[in-house]
């Protein structure tokens, strides 16, 4: 299989949160980072929507983030920033 992320990608396995809406969150593992995306692991990924907000320790604030790809209880996702 062919790589096809674009820039290399850091294992961290640390805690983060996946905002719904402003009232609903949905806890998940960091499971790894680059700077232009993440991969998620949550028991359900059926809940979290196409964009939405992440917060964890291992970024700085917060992340608007789109889904890529979604498994069972995996979710790729690309940074959503505005460009410089």
């Amino acid at each position: 299989m062919n790589e096809r992320r674009i820039d290399e990608r850091r294992r961290r396995d640390e805690a983060g949160l996946i905002a719904i809406d402003e009232h609903t969150t949905l806890p998940c593992i960091v499971y790894d980072i680059s700077a232009s995306g993440v991969r998620l692991t949550l028991p359900e990924t059926a809940m979290v929507p196409d964009t939405f907000i992440l917060h964890s320790a291992c970024i700085e604030g917060i992340e608007v983030c789109r889904v890529v790809w979604r498994g069972d209880e995996t979710i790729g996702a690309t940074f959503n920033r505005a460009p410089v």
